[in-house]
């Protein structure tokens, strides 16, 4: 791996989100982070839950807010195209999202059970390779975006 930091890979999807390329000044405070994909260990293909951590150091590390925002998975990975005219795949609420705990510290993650399962694969509707954006339900462009890959 490139870098100093490393971990072991935990199964499943991951998308790394950061600030969306294009941002318009009217736009709420971006967020970055990590979108995981699983099935709560149990070693399958297909995704049962997502879990999203803020990054440590970002301004915007709360999960305040999360509840109300919106994920989309869209049909390709194309980032140099506008989310706004980027067809969704799949949608879902963070609002089923359950806090919780990592390594005796507060509440650094979010967990969201998925009301439909998704395909960790590439191709047909699997979710590897595509683009994944979070969006307020109070704002028109998305805060946050990334990639999904293999975890």
């Amino acid at each position: 791996m490139c870098g100093d930091h490393s971990r072991q890979s935990c199964g499943g999807a991951l998308a790394v989100l950061s600030p969306p390329l294009r941002r318009s000044r009217f736009m709420p405070p971006a967020m970055a982070g990590r979108l995981t994909f699983h099935d709560c260990g149990q070693g399958g293909s297909v995704a049962t839950h997502v879990t999203f951590t803020p990054n440590e150091n970002s301004s915007s590390n709360s999960l305040a807010g999360l509840d109300s925002c919106v994920v989309g998975i869209h049909e390709t990975g194309d980032l140099t195209k506008s989310a706004i005219i980027s067809p969704f795949l799949y949608k879902f609420t963070m609002a089923q999202g359950r806090p919780m705990s990592q390594n005796d510290r507060q509440e650094r993650s979010i967990e969201v059970p998925l009301s439909h399962p998704m395909k960790i694969e590439v191709g047909g509707d699997g979710i590897i390779g595509r683009r994944v954006t979070i969006w307020s339900q109070h704002a028109s462009d998305p805060i946050a975006e990334g990639v999904i890959g293999y975890n």
